[in-house]
């Protein structure tokens, strides 16, 4: 027997449940991190997810993007493997279980290259979806070690520096001065500031900055720095933006995206495009921050570099100036044999195609009851001579009148009358 339910997990969480003799499964759908992309529509094999109106909630509209029906759901982990931004979370008898372990899941990853990597602050300063965490594990002011009464002067080569961000982690005679990374201009800072109050010039700042760019005129302390900070990706909050590739300086983090595809806008009706007033393709791209407003023009663009291919952005405008092709889905697969690989592999090429799933055709057959109807005899009356003489006498009149042109104009005319009377006259004679 199979039962399921569904209940709520949290404030932005559902639970769905299946239950089959001794496992149970469960679905965990969060919808503030679902972007409404619908690729889980087309990957389900069993239609049991439909997608909301994205551009009502792209503008404001409080509602999950997409609906479960967990009465059709199959509970496979299809969707859950395939949602490039996890929206999903699966479990088997209370254990979660990673996308490693069905036969398909996402190719894409992000990797740092420690070798090359100098734990500055960029890639996560830059990460719209926090996936790139640094923890620093030295500050100045946790080191004792201080020099007294000396006078000094710190010194920042603008030219040599990348606004990096290490000197003001690790010290706060160093600020750096903020911004918005936007697609045209991915940097998260704008400006170095300095604050030469409470600094004893100890130097250290000046072996910290990969560029050295910073100069001290102090005494350095016996401190010794081993290690400033740790820097790491999870890639299962990962969307694949490469936000942190483009904008750090050493070619230290590569992004390598699950979909390649084409995303354009439609030139001859963007005139119909309003940012202001609408803005839902940025609004909706929040984990990939793709979109923008061009400056001095009312209208929006993209930097393809930072696109997964999604289609969000193309079910929540509300003009379809936005067109999402997907041309490869890549992934990595656990080689089975099972006979349900298939299934996936179908899933697949429907969210390459944007197909849904074909349901099987329902054919409903009934025995029809036949009554036996007895044929009836056609009963033919027999013809009256004189009725049709006179038939036939009255239609000769109609024709010799209907040749004279003079009635024939009557009749266009719609002088009826006078062609009756021309009728009578006739047979009268």
């Amino acid at each position: 027997m199979i039962e399921r339910d569904v209940d709520i997990a949290s404030e932005t969480k559902f639970r769905f449940v299946q239950r089959v003799k001794d496992e149970i499964r469960e679905l965990v759908y969060d919808y503030k991190v679902c972007n409404g992309c619908g690729i889980c529509v087309y990957a389900c094999p069993v239609n049991a997810i439909e997608l909301g109106p994205i551009h009502d909630i792209a503008v404001g509209l409080e509602m999950p993007p997409v609906t479960v029906d967990h009465v059709k759901c199959a509970y496979c982990g299809i969707c859950f493997s395939l949602c490039p931004f996890n929206a999903f979370e699966f479990y088997i008898n209370g254990e979660k279980v990673e996308k490693s372990y069905f036969p398909i899941s996402p190719g894409g990853f992000t990797e740092i290259d420690y070798e090359k990597c100098t734990l500055c602050t960029l890639c996560y300063k830059v990460c719209p979806t926090g996936a790139i965490s640094r923890e620093v594990r030295v500050r100045r002011e946790e080191i004792a070690e201080k020099n007294e009464g000396i006078e000094g002067k710190v010194v920042v080569d603008r030219e040599k520096c990348n606004l990096c961000g290490i000197c003001a982690e690790f010290c706060d005679v160093f600020r750096m001065v903020e911004k918005d990374p936007e697609p045209t201009d991915q940097m998260p800072y704008e400006d170095l500031l300095l604050n030469e109050e409470g600094c004893d010039y100890c130097k250290l700042c000046e072996e910290v900055c990969p560029e050295k760019a910073i100069e001290v005129e102090g005494k350095r302390i016996e401190y010794k720095i081993e290690r400033v900070a740790d820097v790491s990706v999870d890639n299962t909050n990962c969307s694949n933006c490469k936000y942190c590739e483009i904008v750090c300086p050493y070619d230290a983090i590569r992004t390598v995206k699950s979909i390649d595809g084409e995303i354009f806008t439609y030139e001859p009706r963007m005139y119909r495009c309003d940012p202001v007033g609408c803005g839902a393709c940025i609004k909706i791209c929040k984990h990939n921050k793709a979109w923008y407003v061009v400056e001095g023009k009312s209208r929006v663009d993209f930097n393809e570099d930072h696109c997964i291919f999604c289609g969000a952005c193309e079910n929540s405008c509300p003009y379809d100036l936005i067109g999402v092709k997907r041309r490869v889905y890549y992934t990595k697969e656990n080689l089975s044999n099972e006979p349900w690989i298939e299934a996936w592999h179908s899933a697949l090429q429907r969210v390459l195609d944007k197909k849904r799933a074909e349901e099987p055709e329902r054919k409903l057959f009934r025995e029809e009851l036949r009554e036996i109807v007895e044929e009836e005899e056609l009963l033919v009356n027999e013809r009256d001579p004189e009725k049709v003489r006179l038939l036939e006498e009255r239609i000769g009149y109609i024709e010799k009148i209907l040749k004279r042109a003079y009635f024939r104009k009557v009749i266009e005319k719609g002088n009826i009358e006078a062609f009756i009377n021309g009728i009578r006259k006739a047979t009268e004679k």
